[in-house]
């Protein structure tokens, strides 16, 4: 399938050299480009893109206009283009949380090196983003029904769920150990943990954003891993932590985890988790990429599982490719409980799916039970 896509910046230099990067590949192909939004929309009626590439800074109209513009008309998968200074920076993140599924840092146009090292980062964002398209078109009926649940509907099924891993383990079928979230029966709802785990990819900010705004202050710990480019973390905890009971900030060396705070790995690094005392504390490294990501989520869920954290719970949401996966099945079998997305319910069933093949997977749920599900935690001491 050969993904069509729209560049719009008022940058010349910029336009060339996405136009030069995309038409290497032999499954995208550019349909057009334009310097302002208003140019853009008279272009694309002609033929309209798969994916729409995008600065936030140009005349006419800024980028948060004309993706504003396309929600309310005719939602197309957006990525940002965006330089990661200033204003620039938090934009780009107010962008992800009114729909734009990516941000693509802007390269040093004069270096050859900085272009080839951003190419694969935008090729692998694009084709992302005609996924999450594609899967958008074929959600079926019951998919929006999930949705659509009551609470009531969500415990109940997280109930049964929790009383069929029990049978397994009973009979002998399931192969790990009890966690203590099962103890006397009780589901996530109302449970006391000590942390919480949470790995993400395309389509997933808007997502972190819900559930950190639904935490409050006896909350367990949160550690996230979101895949998102260097600079664009720090202004993504930022512009939560304005709307949250709970401290959001961008995870550092040595930062202790206590409730009500929710770190956010680095971009352009890994996080991971190690034990001081009683204390658990972050750890951040520059090792190699993992799965092509850095930060990766298998660092973080395999140092969570390291923990053997039987009173953890660890979620994996949309994005594409399988980062997480393995990490979240030593989470599982170290006794955590473990969520994937539902995957009818992400913008990219990449991570949750290959989670849940490899049998990672406690209960699939929708973002919305997700949410309402880890609202009401307790942190145990």
């Amino acid at each position: 399938m050969t993904i069509n896509v729209f560049i719009v910046d008022d940058s010349a230099t910029a336009r060339t050299a996405m136009r030069l990067i995309l038409e290497d590949s032999s499954d995208i192909n550019v349909l057009g480009v334009a310097s302002t939004p208003p140019i853009a929309l008279k272009r694309m009626n002609k033929q309209w893109p798969d994916v729409i590439i995008s600065d936030l800074e140009m005349p006419d109209m800024s980028g948060l206009e004309f993706l504003a513009y396309l929600q309310a008309n005719k939602p197309t998968p957006f990525i940002v283009f965006s330089n990661y200074t200033g204003d620039s920076a938090m934009s780009s993140v107010e962008a992800l949380s009114k729909g734009a599924l990516d941000i693509i840092p802007k390269p040093d146009f004069s270096c050859e090196e900085s272009l080839h090292q951003a190419s694969q980062q935008i090729l692998n964002s694009i084709r992302a983003a005609a996924t999450a398209e594609s899967a958008a078109k074929k959600a079926p009926a019951k998919a929006r029904a999930h949705k659509a649940n009551t609470v009531a509907g969500w415990e109940a099924k997280l109930a049964s769920r929790l009383s069929e891993r029990r049978l397994k383990k009973a009979s002998g079928q399931a192969g790990v150990e009890k966690s203590a979230v099962e103890d006397d029966g009780v589901s996530i709802d109302h449970a006391q943990l000590r942390l919480m785990a949470i790995g993400s990819s395309t389509g997933g900010t808007s997502i972190i954003e819900r559930i950190l705004r639904g935490l409050h202050k006896n909350s367990p710990p949160v550690v996230i891993v979101q895949h998102m480019p260097e600079h664009f973390t720090l202004a993504f905890a930022k512009r939560i932590n304005q709307f949250c009971d709970i401290e959001v900030k961008e995870a550092e060396e040595g930062d202790v985890l206590r409730p009500g705070l929710a770190l956010i790995a680095p971009g352009g690094k890994h996080m991971a988790l190690n034990k001081k005392g009683s204390r658990l504390q972050v750890i951040i490294t520059q090792q190699e990429p993992v799965n092509s990501h850095k930060p990766s989520v298998d660092i973080l869920f395999q140092s969570v599982a390291a923990l053997q954290p039987r009173d953890t719970v660890g979620v994996i949401l949309t994005g594409m490719g399988k980062d997480g996966a393995k990490g979240l099945l030593a989470m599982r079998q170290s006794g955590a409980m473990t969520i994937a997305q539902l995957g009818d319910d992400c913008a990219v069933n990449g991570m949750p799916k290959a989670a849940m093949a490899i049998n990672a997977v406690d209960l699939e749920l929708s973002a919305v039970e997700i949410t309402a599900s880890l609202a009401t935690t307790q942190y145990k001491k």
